[in-house]
């Protein structure tokens, strides 16, 4: 076995991870991924929202990764990179849930999306 001398180790290898470890890369940092898989596990897009788009855009904008921002559009990506497998979409639903309150949808579901 090999001594590795890094800053950070990051254990799981998917997008969240290799995603980090650019990052931290960007800013100096020596990084190791661990993982006991290996990749292409999983697709893109089966669980992106508009919000985690927009900032995976605002990250690869900001560290000179602009590899990685066409992943932050459905549509760029799939021009960009068109052997990556896309996914279904299984979906999936948010919920406004009060603390110590059973959840009730409203009469205009205004608390579900």
């Amino acid at each position: 076995m090999t001594d590795l001398q890094v800053d950070v180790a990051i254990v799981g290898s998917g997008f969240g991870g290799s995603l980090t470890a650019l990052l931290l890369e960007r800013i100096g940092l020596r990084t190791v991924l661990i993982d006991r898989g290996q990749h292409p596990r999983l697709v893109l897009g089966e669980s992106s929202t508009p919000l985690a788009d927009m900032l995976l855009k605002s990250l690869s904008q900001k560290y000179g990764l602009p590899r990685i921002e066409p992943l932050a559009e459905y549509g760029t990506w799939q021009r960009t990179y068109p052997q990556l497998a896309c996914g279904l979409k299984r979906g999936f639903s948010y919920f406004q849930h009060h603390p110590g309150r059973s959840f009730e949808p409203d009469s205009d579901h205004c608390n579900e999306l």
